[in-house]
C-alpha cells in the first residue's frame, strides 16, 4: 500500500507544482523578484518531489483504505512544501526560526484547508503573486488537487471507492465526468462573479479575483478596509450568494448549469436553506440587527466562509450561541463548507426516528413498518452518528485545552469550532502573538476538520495493520 500511496502523492505534488506556475508568471509580470524566487522554490519542490516519487514507485489504483491515508498525508505534506514562500519571505515577521516554521506552516495549512486564519496583518500589502498563490492553495485544498488526480489517473473501479471516501455524489452517472464537472463549473462560477464585480466598478482584477475565490472556497479574509468596499447593497448581496454557493453541494450547481431545476432542491438543499432562514430570523431577533445583516453572517457561518463586519461580541451571548450552532452544523456534503454537514444531520434524524419506531413496535404501540432500506443504509446511519459524536467530543476536548490560553470555555469553544469547521472567524484569540503550542493545536484542528475524523481513524488503523 505504501508505494501505491507515494506514487499517487507524487501526482498530487506535480499538479500542485503546475498550479504554482500561474502566480510565478504574475510575479514576473510585476517584477516581484523576491516573491518569484520563493514561489519558484515551492514549484521546484513540488515538481521535483513529485517526479521522484513517480520514478521510484509504481502507480496503482487506490483502495478505500489507502485513499484515506493519501488524504491525510497530502494535507500534511503539501502545506509543508506550500509554506516555502512564507519561510523565505517571512511576512509575519517571526523572532526565531522555530516561530518562522510554525507561522509559515500555520498559514499554509490555513490556506490548503480553506480555513482562512491568517497571521499576516495586512494581506493587501503582499505582492500580487503571493496574493494569487494564497488563493491557489485554497483551490488546491478545496476542489483542485484530489479531483484532478481522480479525474486523470484513476480507473472506474477505483473511482467508486474513492468517491465514497471523499463523500462525492455521482451527479451524472460517471464519476470521472463528475470530477471534471466540479472543476469546470466552479471555475465558471468564479469567472462570472469576477466579471460582475468588474462591471460594478471593481477594476483591480487580481484583488477581485482572489476575493471571489476566497469567498466561494471560504478561505482568507481581506482586511476590514478592503472588505468595506463590498458592503454596499449590490456587492453585499453578491457576496451572500457566493457564500451560499460555497455551502451548497455540487449537485445543486451542476443541476443549475444543466437546467435540471427540479433536481436542484434535494432534501439536503432544502434543509440547508431552512437552517439559514431560521438562523437568520433567530440571530436578527436575539442580536437586534436587520435581517440582511443577520443573513450575511448566518450565510458566512453556514458556508464556513468566516466573513464578518459586525464584531462577534456585539451579537450577545444568545446570538453568538446561535451562530456557533450554525457554524458547527456547516453546509452540505460535497461542498466547500465544513462542519457536521446537513446530510449527516438528516441521517441522525432518520436514525432517531427509526429507533423510536423500533421501541414503539416492540411495545406493540404501532404495527411493524414495511422495510424499504437495506444493510448499507444502517451502516450509513451509524457512520453519520459516529462522525457527529466524535466531532463534538473533539471540539470539547480541544476547547478545554484552549481555555488555558486565558479564554472562557464558551470563547474557547467558539474559537476551536471555527478551526474544526474550517470557518476561520476569530474572537481575537488566534493571533500571531499566541503561544506556539496553541498554534499547533489549531493546525491539528484545521487538518482534522478538513479531512474529517473518520478518515483519520481509518488511516491510522490501516497503517497499524502494516
Amino acid at each position: 500500500m505504501g508505494n501505491r500511496i507515494l506514487a499517487n502523492l507524487g501526482f498530487l505534488m506535480q499538479i500542485s507544482g503546475l498550479l504554482t506556475i500561474l502566480p510565478i508568471a504574475v510575479g514576473l509580470a510585476f517584477n516581484e523578484t523576491s516573491s518569484v524566487v520563493s514561489l519558484f522554490l515551492a514549484c521546484v519542490a513540488f515538481l521535483g518531489g513529485g517526479f521522484l516519487l513517480n520514478a521510484l514507485c509504481e502507480r496503482k489504483d487506490l483502495e478505500f483504505k489507502s485513499s484515506n491515508v493519501l488524504l491525510i498525508v497530502a494535507f500534511i505534506l503539501l502545506p509543508l512544501i506550500g509554506a516555502l514562500p512564507y519561510f523565505y519571505l517571512d511576512p509575519f515577521p517571526s523572532p526565531t526560526p522555530i516561530d518562522l516554521f510554525t507561522n509559515g506552516y500555520f498559514e499554509s495549512v490555513s490556506g490548503f484547508t480553506t480555513t482562512g486564519f491568517s497571521f499576516i496583518a495586512d494581506p493587501g500589502t503582499l505582492p500580487a503573486s503571493l496574493q494569487i498563490y494564497r488563493s491557489i492553495t485554497e483551490l488546491m485544498g478545496g476542489v483542485g488537487i484530489v479531483f484532478l488526480l481522480l479525474a486523470f489517473f484513476q480507473s472506474k473501479t477505483a473511482l467508486d471507492k474513492l468517491g465514497d471516501s471523499l463523500g462525492v455524489e455521482n451527479v451524472n452517472g460517471n464519476l470521472k465526468k463528475t470530477f471534471f464537472s466540479v472543476l469546470a463549473i466552479y471555475g465558471i462560477i468564479m469567472l462570472i462573479f469576477t466579471g460582475i464585480f468588474y462591471g460594478l466598478g471593481f477594476q483591480n482584477l487580481i484583488s477581485t479575483g482572489t476575493f471571489v475565490i476566497d469567498t466561494i472556497t471560504g478561505g482568507f479574509s481581506p482586511t476590514a478596509q478592503a472588505f468595506s468596499q463590498y458592503l454596499t447593497l449590490a456587492p453585499k448581496i453578491l457576496v451572500i450568494i457566493m457564500m451560499l454557493i460555497g455551502g451548497l453541494n455540487f449537485a445543486f450547481s451542476y443541476n443549475l448549469f444543466t437546467l435540471k431545476i427540479k433536481k436542484m432542491f434535494s432534501k439536503e438543499v432544502l434543509a440547508f436553506f431552512a437552517i439559514v432562514a431560521v438562523g437568520t430570523v433567530l440571530v436578527a431577533a436575539a442580536s437586534n440587527i436587520s435581517l440582511l445583516d443577520s443573513l450575511f453572517h448566518v450565510s458566512s457561518m453556514s458556508g464556513s466562509i468566516g466573513y464578518n463586519y459586525i464584531p462577534m461580541n456585539a451579537f450577545g451571548a444568545t446570538g453568538l450561541s446561535i451562530l456557533l450552532v450554525i457554524m458547527i452544523i456547516g453546509g452540505c456534503a460535497f461542498s466547500m463548507a465544513g462542519g457536521i454537514r446537513v446530510s449527516r444531520l438528516l441521517l441522525l434524524g432518520r436514525t432517531i426516528k427509526e429507533s423510536i419506531t423500533g421501541v414503539m413496535v416492540k411495545q406493540e404501540a404501532m404495527p411493524r413498518p414495511k422495510r424499504t432500506g437495506n444493510g448499507d443504509e444502517s451502516v450509513e446511519n451509524l457512520s453519520a452518528v459516529t462522525s457527529i459524536i466524535l466531532f463534538i467530543v473533539l471540539i470539547v476536548i480541544f476547547a478545554i485545552i484552549f481555555t488555558t490560553i486565558g479564554a472562557s470555555f464558551n470563547d474557547a469553544l467558539f474559537e476551536v469550532s471555527s478551526a474544526f469547521t474550517t470557518n476561520g472567524i476569530s474572537l481575537g484569540y488566534t493571533t500571531l502573538s499566541m503561544g506556539i503550542g496553541y498554534k499547533w493545536l489549531m493546525v491539528v484542528a484545521m487538518t482534522i476538520g478538513r479531512v474529517e475524523i473518520l478518515t483519520v481513524l481509518i488511516a491510522i488503523f490501516s497503517l497499524r495493520k502494516k
